[in-house]
C-alpha cells in the first residue's frame, strides 16, 4: 500500500512538471444557443485518463472556470467527460474535460478556465489556480443574447429562484411556481436503457421486470425530435415525462442514490462500493432526461439520498466521499433551471449534519439552488424503531432562520393535519426572518398513497380535500403525490404507466389553474379565523379577495369587509368555469358577515367559493 501510495505520488508531480502551467487562447469548442438561461457548454481537451487510472480523474483533478460579465462574477465546477460523447459511446476514458454554464444576464462574457491537479483537489473549496497547481489555463469570451420568450418550459421563463418569499419564482419573467408534483416512484432514474443500472441481489423491487423500470406504455409518447442516445434507447422514459408534463405535472421527486436501500438501483458511481469513481456515461445519459426536463418546465426535486442509506456515505458526516459527490452532482447538473437540492428522504440526520450538507452544497452552487429537507412521518401516539414522536418538529426547528436551508419537503401521516402543519412552518418561517418554500411531498399511510383510478380503495376525494387544497389554502407551494408502498402493480415503486392515474393529475392540475388563473395567490394568506366552521378553509386578501373550501354537507359564515363583491362557485373535482349563484350575477353589498352554502343546494360535492370586490 506505501509502495503505491508513492508511485501515484510521483505520478502527479511528474504530470505537474511536464504539463507546468500554461495559456492557452481558444483551445475550447463552446456549444449552446448563446441565449440568457439556455445551457452553454465548454468542452476542453486535457490529460487523457480514464475512470478507473491510478491518479483518479475524479478526485486529483478540478476543473474550474471563472465567469464574469460586468460585475456579475460565477464559479462553476467542471467534470471529466471521457470522449466527450459518452452517452452514445459508453466510454470510460478520453481526453475531454467539461463544463455546463446557465447565464442569467445578456452581454459578453469572459471566462477563465483552470485545469488543476492534486491530492483531493476536487473537494478542496476553490483552489486559487495560481498557486502552482495549474496544468492549464484557457481564456475566451462569447455573447449571450435575450431570453426566448417562447422557448419552452424554463427555458422561456428562467431559473427558478429562492427569494425571501414563501414561493419560489421564475427568474426572467418572476411569476410565482406552484407546484404540481409527481412523488413516484421514488426509483425513477432505475431504468433499464441507463448505462451501469442494474438491480443488486436481494434488493426489494416489487413487481418490476428485473427490477429495472422500463416504462413501456410511454413508449407511444416520445416526439419525433425528442432526446435518446446510443441510436435510439431512452424512448419511454422520455414519453413518461411527456405524458405527465401534457398532464399538467410540472415537478418530479426521485432519488439519484438509493445504494442499500429500497431498490437498491441506483448510484453515480462505476460500482456501488467504488464511491470515488464515477460512472460518465451513466451520468450523461440522466443530464439527456434532465435537459428534457427544462424544456418541459419540469422541476427537478433531486433526493441526495434516503433513509435506509444517509450513513453510506462517511457515516453521514461531510467528509470526503460526501463532498465529491456533492461536487459531481453539483458540476454535472447545477446549470438546470428547476433544480431543488434535497439533503435526503425521511431523515435520520443530525441538524448539525444537515447544516453542514446545506452549506457545502451552497459554497460550491454558483446557483444557489433552494435546499430541502425531508422528514420522518409522524405517527400520533407512537414510537417507531426509537424515532422520536414528533420528527417534524425535531428536523425542522433548529433548521429556522438558518441561511442556506429554504425549504421543508413534508411527509404527513395523518392527512387531515396537512392543513394545520403546512400553516405552522410558513408562520414559523416567517417569525424567524426567512420564510420558506414549503412543500407537501408525502401523504401516508404508507401503503396507500394516491390509490390508482381503478382501485377499490379510491380517495380522490379524501386527498382532494386535506392534502390537495388543504395544503394550497395554508400557504403551501405546492404537492408531490406519492403512489403507496404496497406490492402492487403502479405503487411507488413499481409504478410503469402513469396513466394510472390519470383522474388524479386532472384533479391536481384542476387545482393549480385555480390558482393561477384566478387568484394573486402570492399576496393571499390563511384566514381561517373569518369562518365559523372549522372544517371549511379560507385563502384571503383581505378586504379585496377570499376563497372559501366548502366540504360537502357543510356551511360556514364568512366575515367580510364593508364593499360590493361578486361571488362566483367552482367545482373542485370537476373543474370548468367559475358560476354565478343560481346563475345569476349575485352580490352581497356591505355585509359584516354572509352565510356560504353549496352552490345550487348541491351538498353531496366539495365547492370552492370565490368572493371578491367588485371593480
Amino acid at each position: 500500500m506505501y509502495y503505491f501510495k508513492c508511485l501515484r505520488v510521483f505520478f502527479i508531480i511528474l504530470s505537474l512538471i511536464i504539463c507546468s502551467c500554461s495559456e492557452e487562447k481558444n483551445n475550447f469548442v463552446l456549444n449552446g444557443s448563446q441565449k440568457k438561461w439556455q445551457p452553454i457548454t465548454l468542452t476542453f481537451d486535457g490529460p487523457q485518463v480514464s475512470e478507473t487510472d491510478s491518479i483518479n480523474p475524479f478526485l486529483e483533478y478540478s476543473l474550474l472556470v471563472r465567469f464574469s460579465n460586468g460585475d456579475e462574477q460565477l464559479h462553476v465546477l467542471g467534470y471529466f467527460a471521457a470522449d466527450g460523447d459518452a452517452e452514445n459511446t459508453s466510454a470510460v476514458s478520453g481526453n475531454k474535460w467539461r463544463a455546463k454554464f446557465s447565464p442569467n444576464k445578456t452581454g459578453t462574457w469572459k471566462f477563465d478556465a483552470y485545469l488543476m491537479q492534486g491530492e483531493d483537489i476536487a473537494v478542496t473549496p476553490f483552489v486559487e489556480p495560481e498557486k502552482g497547481n495549474t496544468l492549464w489555463k484557457v481564456s475566451g469570451d462569447f455573447e449571450v443574447t435575450e431570453a426566448d420568450s417562447t422557448a419552452n418550459g424554463f427555458y422561456g421563463t428562467g431559473k427558478l429562484a429562492y427569494v425571501e418569499d414563501h414561493y419560489l419564482r421564475a427568474s426572467e419573467t418572476g411569476k410565482a411556481f406552484l407546484k404540481n408534483g409527481v412523488g413516484s416512484p421514488e426509483t425513477f432514474l432505475a431504468y433499464y436503457e441507463f448505462d451501469g443500472t442494474v438491480k443488486k441481489e436481494g434488493a426489494y423491487t416489487p413487481t418490476l421486470n428485473n427490477g429495472l423500470h422500463e416504462y413501456p406504455d410511454h413508449r407511444k409518447d416520445w416526439k419525433s425530435g425528442d432526446p435518446t442516445w446510443a441510436d435510439g434507447k431512452g424512448k419511454a422514459i422520455i414519453g413518461a415525462l411527456n405524458y405527465l408534463a401534457s398532464k399538467g405535472m410540472n415537478s418530479l421527486y426521485f432519488l439519484v442514490m438509493n445504494e442499500h436501500g429500497d431498490g437498491d438501483n441506483i448510484w453515480p458511481w462505476i460500482d456501488p462500493f467504488e464511491q470515488r469513481r464515477y460512472d460518465v456515461s451513466k451520468l450523461a445519459q440522466w443530464e439527456k432526461v434532465f435537459t428534457h426536463m427544462d424544456g418541459l418546465g419540469m422541476a427537478m426535486n433531486l433526493f441526495t439520498q434516503e433513509t435506509e442509506n444517509d450513513t453510506i456515505l462517511n457515516k453521514g458526516e461531510l467528509g470526503l466521499e460526501r463532498k465529491l459527490y456533492y461536487k459531481e452532482l453539483v458540476a454535472r447538473f447545477g446549470h438546470h433551471l428547476g433544480v431543488v437540492w434535497n439533503l435526503g428522504e425521511e431523515t435520520n440526520r443530525t441538524p448539525e449534519q444537515l447544516k453542514s450538507y446545506a452549506s457545502y452544497i451552497r459554497s460550491i452552487d454558483p446557483y444557489n439552488h433552494p435546499i430541502a429537507v425531508h422528514n420522518h412521518v409522524r405517527i400520533t401516539g407512537e414510537r417507531f424503531q426509537g424515532r422520536p414522536l414528533d420528527p417534524i418538529k425535531e428536523t425542522l426547528t433548529p433548521l429556522l432562520g438558518f441561511k442556506d436551508f429554504e425549504i421543508p419537503s413534508l411527509q404527513m401521516y395523518d392527512t387531515t393535519e396537512v392543513h394545520t402543519e403546512v400553516l405552522k412552518w410558513r408562520n414559523l418561517s416567517r417569525k424567524n426572518n426567512r420564510p420558506w418554500v414549503t412543500y407537501l411531498d408525502e401523504i401516508g399511510h404508507w401503503d396507500i398513497g394516491i390509490t390508482t383510478d381503478t382501485a377499490s380503495n379510491n380517495n380522490y376525494a379524501q386527498v382532494m380535500r386535506t392534502s390537495l387544497w388543504g395544503s394550497l389554502m395554508a400557504g403551501s407551494a405546492g404537492n408531490s403525490w406519492y403512489f403507496g408502498g404496497l406490492d402492487t402493480p403502479n405503487n411507488d415503486m413499481a409504478a410503469e404507466n402513469f396513466r394510472a392515474r390519470d383522474k388524479w393529475w386532472a384533479i391536481s392540475t384542476i387545482a393549480k389553474d385555480f390558482f393561477e388563473n384566478h387568484l394573486p395567490y402570492d399576496e393571499m394568506e390563511c384566514r381561517d379565523n373569518l369562518l365559523s366552521n372549522k372544517k371549511a378553509f379560507c385563502f384571503a386578501k383581505k378586504d379585496e379577495i377570499y376563497v372559501v373550501y366548502l366540504p360537502k354537507d357543510e356551511t360556514t359564515d364568512l366575515q367580510i369587509g364593508d364593499g360590493t363583491y361578486s361571488i362566483a362557485f367552482f367545482d373542485p373535482m370537476a373543474g370548468g368555469k367559475l358560476r354565478d349563484r343560481q346563475n345569476e350575477g349575485w352580490k352581497i353589498t356591505k355585509p359584516n358577515s354572509v352565510e356560504l352554502s353549496a352552490y345550487n343546494d348541491e351538498k353531496n360535492k366539495d365547492w370552492v367559493i370565490l368572493i371578491g370586490k367588485s371593480q
